[in-house]
């Protein structure tokens, strides 16, 4: 049996620390402005996989935030490469993404290829192993800087994926 734990991360760029002051009470809210905005964070999903000698990791790039046609594209994916004589089982959090209505009406045809989804308790992320590999990547493998452009941050996480003998897919 293989399982994969899947999950949705996003890389932001980081701000420098500043403070500030402001009258309390003015009844407006202090805003600090970002300098990429919305265009200023990458979203991958990824699925992390126990299965023989070594733990394997495959990312996807999203474009904007997850969704559940995305999670669909992405758990389809992994169904073509299953093998309906082995079973492989995606271990998913609860986000509403993938939980909706257009997953469950997918199931029967993923399980017919031999992927099978289970969910964890709510309000466990803790067991979901794939995170310790984003806190690693973010952590870690990833300098800790404001990066100047959306490329820069790219090619740090490439790079960070790449020491983890990430599979894009």
């Amino acid at each position: 049996m293989s399982l994969k734990y899947l999950d949705q991360s996003g890389f932001s760029l980081m701000l420098s620390v500043v403070s500030t002051w402001f009258k309390r009470g003015s009844g407006q809210q202090f805003r600090i402005p970002t300098r990429w905005g919305s265009q200023g964070r990458l979203n991958l999903i990824g699925t992390y996989t126990l299965h023989g000698t070594h733990p394997h990791l495959a990312v996807r790039a999203l474009e904007g935030s997850c969704t559940q046609t995305q999670v669909i594209a992405y758990l389809d994916t992994l169904a073509e490469q299953c093998e309906p004589s082995r079973l492989t089982v995606i271990v998913l959090d609860n986000a509403t993404f993938h939980r909706g209505k257009a997953i469950q009406e997918k199931q029967l045809a993923w399980e017919a290829q031999g992927l099978y989804l289970r969910y964890l308790p709510p309000y466990a992320p803790f067991l979901n192993l794939i995170e310790g590999v984003w806190k690693q990547l973010k952590g870690f493998l990833m300098p800790r800087r404001a990066y100047n452009s959306l490329a820069e941050l790219e090619t740090a996480l490439k790079l960070a994926l790449n020491a983890f003998g990430a599979e894009f897919i």
